[in-house]
């Protein structure tokens, strides 16, 4: 097999060009390097990436392998960082990565034990899944990779390969925690494309928290399913619902949406002066936040919210409780192979 260093008992694959080491980084040519490994040949074909023979043998030999923790961790550590080329600009570079991640995520259920995920081999796939946003905010949704071809990943994986391997990493707390951070900027993102352009801003604001707080939930619900088999549960709920909660106050301030008295509280209702979060611009009253939003200073903004009877926060809190409660049904329903 051309360009493959791996021997059955070998301690690390030595990818040519790939660092190991820098797989946490922006470093595109590392991820490059990555997916050319994983991808050494193939080719568009009526929209999907398909493979050539020496990427099919690649897998082959991947499968056949015998593997130790050193080579494991190597191995998804290539995997998570090819899978960052999904957000590549160029469609066959993208379609390759997507095809990458699927085979990955089928490798991981298929040829790796539950024993043998080390916490690196943990923190490497949930990095994997966590660029794959659409899909997990797709579950938690109650939709399906194997119905649908809204996603990357319809028709090349099943819903549940890719809920088993979440389920497999969620249990560590750096695992999930990248999960959830992941998740909690795809949603912002989501809001900050929408909310410019909605007709209806403050339905399209409550809509999208609602599909914030499934994600939310649904990897809460998965976590918990986990813990059930005698592991630890990762996510902090209460921590992670108000960082929501904060997030969507200040988009329903800077939006416009709340009401004069409620951002007159901002400014006056931290013991007669304003909150550290509020200031103005240009004369306007605006209020900030911090990217990403830590749990004790989301803490604040729920000080500020105790002082107020508004209207729109009411109604975000109720949309991201509901939208919590239909995700962690669906997280607790996820289809797993234990």
């Amino acid at each position: 097999m051309a360009g493959c260093s791996l021997r059955a008992d070998q301690s690390a694959l030595g990818i040519p060009g790939f660092n190991p080491s820098a797989a946490g980084q922006d470093d595109q040519a590392n991820a490059q390097a990555a997916l050319d490994y994983l991808t050494p040949d193939g080719e568009m074909t009526d929209g999907r990436w398909v493979p050539g023979k020496e990427t099919a043998e690649r897998w082959e030999a991947l499968e056949e392998g015998r593997w130790n923790s050193s080579s494991l961790e190597e191995l998804t550590a290539a995997m998570a960082v090819s899978s960052t080329m999904r957000g590549s600009q160029d469609e066959e570079t993208s379609a390759a990565a997507t095809w990458a991640t699927a085979r990955s995520i089928e490798f991981a259920v298929g040829q790796v034990p539950l024993k043998d995920y080390t916490e690196t081999v943990k923190q490497n796939l949930a990095a994997l899944l966590a660029n794959s946003p659409d899909e997990i905010a797709g579950l938690a949704n109650g939709g399906s990779l194997e119905v649908s071809s809204v996603y990357g990943l319809s028709g090349l994986v099943t819903d549940t390969q890719f809920e088993t391997v979440l389920y497999r990493v969620i249990d560590d707390e750096n695992a999930a925690d990248t999960l959830v951070t992941a998740m909690l900027g795809y949603h912002h993102y989501q809001i900050d494309s929408k909310m410019p352009t909605a007709t209806d801003p403050g339905e399209t604001l409550l809509g999208r928290y609602q599909h914030a707080g499934m994600t939310t939930g649904y990897l809460d619900g998965i976590a918990e399913l986990r813990a059930g088999d005698s592991t630890s549960d990762t996510i902090d709920v209460a921590d992670i619902r108000t960082v929501l909660r904060a997030q969507a106050y200040v988009d329903a301030a800077n939006y416009g949406l709340l009401s004069d008295a409620t951002m007159e509280a901002a400014a006056t209702g931290n013991n007669g002066g304003p909150f550290s979060f509020y200031t103005e611009v240009d004369g306007k009253p605006t209020i900030t936040a911090s990217d990403p939003m830590a749990p004790d200073a989301a803490q604040g903004y729920m000080n500020w919210r105790t002082l107020v009877n508004d209207p729109t926060m009411h109604m975000l809190d109720t949309e991201i409780d509901a939208g919590y409660s239909l995700g962690y049904d669906e997280g607790q329903a996820a289809k797993v192979i234990k």
